[in-house]
């Protein structure tokens, strides 16, 4: 298969899974408006599992198929090269092919493709970092192999779940918000989430960089002060539960470690399945590290810095209806059946029931 080939594919196979997931799962505008939610609710979830398939089997396929006479002096360079360019083609694909006609009147073509670039960025640059240390760590330290192999997975894990993300804040493709939040004595800085729907409505806590996501649907469509709590909800849920993260941590780095090792040891004597095998130990080290930080509905509880429940509630009533939903990286949808019962009990009203 040549690199043009691939490419092709890889732009006509999310097009394809889209458009018979949409023919299956979607109703038509004369359905109730709950039927026709649900529907999208179910679409929605869909996709977002051929994303978590495809973007690695992508980004693979681009590595292990790349035409060597194009990378013959710098194999390892040309299989990342093609491996991200057949993800990023991928994922482009899927960002355009999948929106509701709401969101396609709101955003343009060419915008919808710049936002997915610009969220690409994080996992191919993890990828491209975790290569470079695996060379540095090989070339420049005089260690034996074992200890090579476990400086080097450690030295990617913290390239996967740190530098790339603030990588990405400081080159601006996520760009920093003036405001901070200040939370447990310290202060939070917020950056732009750049999801490629304007009606998401999320924001997500990254605790060891002490910043947290907002997307430009809350930041642009919720009041300051509404959004504003639910970054205050979301950074109070990454303080506390701390025991229960650590332990769910203890269990994600061990894996991803095992897993960075494999990586190396498969790509020892080949710089394309290297490529192939990293890119794989990333998205792996990626899922894992949000399984670990997240908290889970049922034990969901307000921080002192958090808002009360009350302002809460006003702050989900007043967003508007969620007509895009994506895996939040820290805990929970805005709103989750959970914390609506909750609050329901309490006797705070926090709007639309969500769909289940």
């Amino acid at each position: 298969m040549t690199s043009l080939t691939l490419l092709a594919a890889c732009a006509l196979i999310p097009w394809i899974v889209c458009a018979t997931l949409q023919a299956l799962l979607t109703v038509g505008a004369s359905a109730p408006p709950a039927t026709r939610g649900r529907a999208l609710c179910h679409y929605r979830r869909a996709t977002l599992f051929v994303a978590l398939v495809l973007l690695p089997a992508s980004a693979v396929a681009g590595a292990l198929l790349v035409d060597p006479s194009l990378s013959t002096r710098w194999p390892t360079a040309g299989s990342w090269f093609f491996s991200s360019l057949s993800a990023m083609t991928a994922w482009v694909s899927l960002a355009l092919t999948r929106r509701t006609p709401e969101e396609a009147a709101a955003m343009s073509h060419l915008e919808t493709a710049g936002r997915a670039v610009q969220m690409a960025a994080a996992p191919l640059s993890a990828v491209g970092l975790s290569l470079l240390a695996h060379a540095a760590v090989e070339a420049l330290l005089p260690f034996g192999p074992i200890a090579q192999a476990l400086t080097t997975a450690f030295l990617c894990i913290a390239l996967v779940i740190v530098v790339s993300p603030w990588l990405v804040m400081k080159l601006r493709l996520w760009p920093t918000f003036p405001q901070r939040i200040e939370a447990d004595g310290v202060y939070w800085h917020l950056a732009h989430l750049p999801a490629p729907t304007p009606f998401l409505t999320h924001t997500a806590a990254l605790p060891w960089l002490r910043t947290a996501l907002v997307s430009d649907g809350l930041f642009n469509r919720a009041p300051v002060h509404n959004w504003q709590t639910l970054v205050r909800y979301e950074v109070g849920g990454a303080l506390n539960g701390r025991l229960g993260r650590a332990a769910r941590w203890a269990v994600a780095i061990p894996l991803s470690v095992i897993v960075f090792i494999s990586a190396a040891a498969v790509g020892a004597d080949d710089p394309q399945k290297l490529v192939a095998a990293m890119a794989l130990a990333v998205f792996f080290t990626g899922a894992a590290s949000w399984v670990a930080n997240r908290q889970p509905s049922s034990k969901l509880d307000l921080s002192a810095d958090g808002p009360s429940m009350q302002e809460l509630a006003e702050t989900l009533r007043s967003l508007p209806p969620c007509l895009g939903q994506a895996l939040p990286r820290t805990s929970r949808k805005p709103l989750s059946s959970a914390l609506y019962n909750r609050l329901f009990a309490l006797g705070h009203d926090p709007g639309r029931r969500p769909q289940t």
